[in-house]
């Protein structure tokens, strides 16, 4: 959770954002966020393109990338072309 409130507070994610941000990374689709905060699938839509937008990413995948990256180090496995870098 450290790792992901120190990104959040980097990306200056609002309150609503980062509750959202977390649904995201754990596989909630846009209408079960929606759903979970009680609020319009048009709401999480537009709060989950400003999570992007602020952390730099194109999409949910690229976010949770960052995340799966973090947890593995630099992300790469050994032997691969980039850890040798």
């Amino acid at each position: 959770m450290e790792m992901l409130e120190d990104r959040f507070a980097r990306w200056g994610l609002t309150p609503a954002e980062r509750d959202v941000a977390l649904f995201v990374i754990k596989g909630f689709s846009t209408t079960e966020i929606a759903e979970l905060r009680q609020t319009a699938a048009g709401t999480v839509k537009a709060q989950t393109n400003a999570i992007y937008r602020k952390s730099g990413t194109s999409g949910r995948a690229q976010l949770i990338s960052l995340f799966v990256e973090d947890l593995m180090g630099d992300g790469l496995a050994p032997g691969s072309s980039r850890a040798a870098e």
